[in-house]
């Protein structure tokens, strides 16, 4: 049946739907992608893609969605490494849908996938960040947090525009060094 969920023609129908959406990403930005341009590349009738979605904007959601599912799932957060368990999740699944992450990491496209993960990882990690900074309050933990966050998302970006020139081990490296040494001066601080 049309519709149901797993339906060889419905993920056959949603891959050509995605894979001709995510085409135009490269081209266009989001809000000049019309259903007209996903249906032609596509090549499909309008009836297909409004079966599955609203507009671009609805598919572009679907995807994020899908995609953060996909982080969530990844990201081990227990254990003493929780932070390179955490950039190990994220990091890995980028290299699994790179082409992907390409395009919805692109400043251009605004995605909100990276911040919906961090925050993630935050509320998951708060406790451990708690024992970090055992004298702060809970103002200078959400600062913290927010710069860290920032700065993360900006680096991922800027890995995944450079074409990933550098391992994902040496991002990761570099990336703990910021927070191990943004920890500690906001140790001395206290």
């Amino acid at each position: 049946m049309v519709g149901i969920k797993g339906n060889r023609r419905t993920l056959y129908s949603k891959k050509v739907i995605i894979d001709a959406f995510l085409l135009l990403l490269k081209e266009k930005t989001l809000n000049k992608i019309t259903v007209t341009d996903i249906c032609k590349v596509a090549n499909i009738n309008r009836g297909t893609f409004y079966s599955y979605y609203n507009d671009p904007f609805d598919l572009m959601r679907s995807i994020e969605e899908e995609m953060i599912e996909k982080m969530m799932s990844a990201i081990n957060i227990s254990g003493d490494e929780y932070l390179q368990n955490i950039l190990n999740g994220i990091f890995n699944l980028i290299l699994e849908n790179i082409d992907l992450c390409k395009i919805i990491f692109n400043e251009k496209n605004s995605s909100h996938v990276l911040t919906t993960i961090l925050n993630y990882a935050y509320e998951k990690t708060i406790e451990e960040t708690k024992k970090q900074f055992p004298h702060a309050n809970e103002t200078q933990l959400e600062y913290f947090f927010t710069y860290i966050t920032g700065g993360t998302i900006e680096i991922i970006r800027k890995w995944i525009n450079d074409d990933m020139k550098i391992p994902t081990e040496e991002v990761i490296q570099i990336l703990e060094s910021m927070y191990g040494s943004k920890i500690n001066n906001i140790n001395k601080c206290q």
